[in-house]
């Protein structure tokens, strides 16, 4: 069923004239407002007010691309209205918020009640969403934003991927886009987001949700993040205490080669080689114990551009062998 279009006043009256308290959340796209439409709880984004061509590419991109998809771990849209200056997206609504308000709240009592199989669930549902953006649509779609504050979750703490306000078709991800911490190195030399780009955010998705730490940190010389959670993960695994990532709120109820395994997947995704990062598809079976996690040294591999045994031609304009071999390209700059 594709997105209602709305009256402007309809959703004004639905958020009681987007009244603060009822304000659950602002990005920088727009702020979030909860309200009641036609008995119906909602959520509703309010565009920022500086509408800027940029602006409306993200309101068009939002309604074109996640009006199409249809996924039970995807935040559904409703609808959406226009008039004037004004540009509101209507969203199903999520009674337990965005993961990044669960998983970094410092009250200890709030996070330990998201439980390691809760945390997993989490992660698995997030998985399943990208493996639908990437293999299961019409037109493959990159998510280019995956981040905790993007991850909603409904009342039984089921995850739901939203935020589509940056997604491409592959054909059109030809802009750099996407947050400092989640962005794969090559990004910023190909100017190209891809599907091993989004496997990368995902990566270090997976070890916000295991470490309960935020992603941190700026880009360094030799493509890293300097005092990030990819870089101390990878540094506890090189002197054999990778559990010891795991985060302490969690007080050890939790299954040590499973948290481990998960970990592992994390890294493996955040490779920075883009060739050596498992697909979605992969991602899932090791999730679901149907195949062990990726071998990977004890020291992090260094970011190399073009990587081994691809030809800087190659690196240059298409990236032959990869998930996106047949159907993007990736031009320098």
């Amino acid at each position: 069923m594709a997105p209602l279009k709305f009256k402007v006043k309809e959703l004004i009256d639905a958020t009681k004239n987007f009244n603060h308290e009822n304000k659950l959340g602002k990005g920088g796209f727009g702020t979030v407002y909860k309200g009641i439409l036609r008995n119906r709880e909602i959520a509703v984004k309010r565009v920022s007010k500086k509408v800027t061509s940029q602006v409306k590419q993200e309101f068009i991109s939002e309604v074109t691309t996640i009006g199409n998809l249809h996924h039970k771990n995807l935040v559904k849209l409703i609808g959406w209205a226009h008039e004037g200056q004004e540009y509101l997206l209507v969203y199903e609504y999520m009674p337990n918020g965005s993961l990044d308000k669960l998983i970094f709240d410092d009250d200890e009592s709030s996070s330990s009640s998201i439980r390691w199989e809760t945390r997993l669930n989490i992660v698995s549902g997030v998985a399943r969403a990208l493996e639908y953006l990437h293999t299961g649509c019409e037109k493959r779609v990159l998510h280019r934003d995956i981040k905790a504050s993007n991850i909603m979750l409904d009342s039984e703490f089921n995850a739901k991927l939203g935020d589509f306000g940056l997604a491409r078709t592959i054909k059109q991800a030809d802009n750099l886009a996407g947050t400092l911490g989640y962005m794969a190195p090559e990004i910023f030399l190909t100017g190209r987001a891809t599907l091993e780009s989004d496997v990368y955010a995902f990566g270090i998705l997976v070890l916000e949700v295991c470490c309960g730490r935020r992603p941190g940190g700026q880009l360094d010389q030799d493509g890293g993040y300097a005092s990030s959670i990819l870089n101390w993960v990878w540094e506890l695994r090189g002197i054999g205490r990778l559990i010891d990532a795991a985060d302490c709120r969690l007080k050890g109820d939790f299954v040590e080669e499973e948290m481990g395994c998960v970990l592992i997947l994390g890294l493996a995704c955040c490779h920075p080689d883009p060739f050596k990062r498992p697909t979605m598809k992969n991602v899932i079976q090791v999730l679901g114990r149907e195949v062990a996690a990726p071998e990977l040294p004890l020291e992090r591999p260094g970011f190399m551009w073009p990587p081994v045994g691809l030809s800087s031609e190659g690196a240059g304009f298409s990236l032959v062998g990869s998930q996106v071999n047949s159907f993007t390209e990736i031009t320098g700059r």
